[in-house]
């Protein structure tokens, strides 16, 4: 694999974690109009409920936020193995 391809694929998985984190707050959405929902119904268990799992998708969220700017910051430098390969195509 050629450094380009490398860094292209790295890339990748930082377009896919954006993607996951896009559709987190989609999901947040829906459950806020949920929750407006179950307001209306008096339902306070699953109000409860909803809350708990909005929070635990809210501090995953940020993980991955703060994963994918520390990283994707320091792509530039690249990750590659091929330095260490050099020696065996000789």
């Amino acid at each position: 694999m050629s450094r380009r391809e490398a860094m292209i694929r790295f890339e990748q998985r930082f377009a896919l974690l954006r993607e996951v984190i896009a559709g987190y707050r989609i999901q947040l959405q829906k459950m806020e109009q949920e929750v407006v929902e179950l307001f209306a119904t008096n339902q306070l268990s699953a109000i409860s409920a909803c809350m708990s799992e909005r929070q635990r998708i809210v501090s995953l969220m940020n993980r991955l936020e703060q994963f994918v700017r520390k990283w994707e910051s320091g792509a530039d430098t690249g990750i590659t193995h091929e330095p260490k390969r050099e020696h065996l195509n000789t």
